[in-house]
């Protein structure tokens, strides 16, 4: 990203590297056959590091602390959701919803993009949306030999801004997939997955920078092992295949995600 920082006489490069990790705490409690209640509580990390370059890419010391950018460490609760989940049986089909909302406990920040126009120092990153976001997911599975195939789809909507005027982008998301054992307890999943995220809007308004819109499709594969009286592990992993987007747009090579169920 090129700086535009007020009375900057020469202009420089930010070559920003994020290393974001969560830990999802998550409970389901059945309360008859069918339906049932979920709660989950992300904790967020990020890692970030930056470096400055001049425009002939060598590295650059600039004459003032950069307002926008700085090495650091978050680490941060982000918005918990609750939900309602159905559950049924249809033929040799398996259908599931869930119906819930996000809880705007996560930390916001005021508009990045008006305190960098003032020169003053400002954060980009966003724990939370800072509103009552609707969250909802249908799922349908089936068995087909000794492969079990799925397809799921998720959609979480921002209705309104906050108190800071964000209003972040709603969310959606499709997936295709299967799995089969593996060999002996393993179990093994691939498919495809389709995310969609809205442009942001700060005061009402669409801007010329930050989320603009992005689309992503992803490669997904995963192993999964039961544990004897500890419940299952299970690693997955998403990578990138494509990526449509509008403006500058973090780019990333691999997600990586470790669960344990009991």
């Amino acid at each position: 990203m090129q700086s535009e920082d007020p009375g900057l006489i020469t202009p420089y490069w930010h070559r920003q590297r994020l290393l974001v990790g969560e830990l999802g705490i998550a409970m389901a409690r059945g309360i008859a056959p069918g339906p049932g209640l979920a709660f989950a509580v992300p904790v967020r990390g990020l890692r970030d590091r930056i470096r400055f370059e001049d425009l002939a890419g060598n590295p650059f010391v600039p004459p003032a602390p950069d307002t926008h950018h700085r090495n650091e460490t978050l680490l941060h609760i982000a918005d918990p959701q609750v939900a309602a989940l159905v559950t049924r049986a249809a033929s040799a089909w398996t259908l599931a919803a869930s119906f819930g909302i996000s809880i705007p406990v996560g930390r916001t920040e005021s508009n990045p993009f008006e305190l960098g126009r003032l020169g003053l120092p400002h954060q980009h990153i966003q724990f939370g949306t800072g509103t009552w976001d609707p969250l909802l997911s249908v799922t349908a599975a089936r068995p087909l030999g000794a492969i079990g195939i799925h397809a799921s789809a998720s959609f979480k909507l921002t209705l309104h801004e906050n108190s800071h005027g964000y209003r972040a982008g709603n969310r959606y998301g499709l997936r295709l997939g299967a799995s089969r054992t593996a060999g002996g307890a393993w179990g093994a999943t691939g498919g495809l997955a389709l995310e969609r995220e809205s442009p942001e809007r700060w005061d009402g308004r669409i801007g010329d920078e930050g989320n603009l819109g992005r689309t992503d499709l992803m490669l997904t594969a995963g192993v999964s092992r039961p544990i004897a009286h500890l419940g299952a592990i299970g690693l997955r992993a998403q990578i990138p295949l494509k990526t449509w987007s509008t403006g500058e747009q973090v780019a990333y090579p691999l997600i990586v995600s470790l669960s344990w169920t009991h």
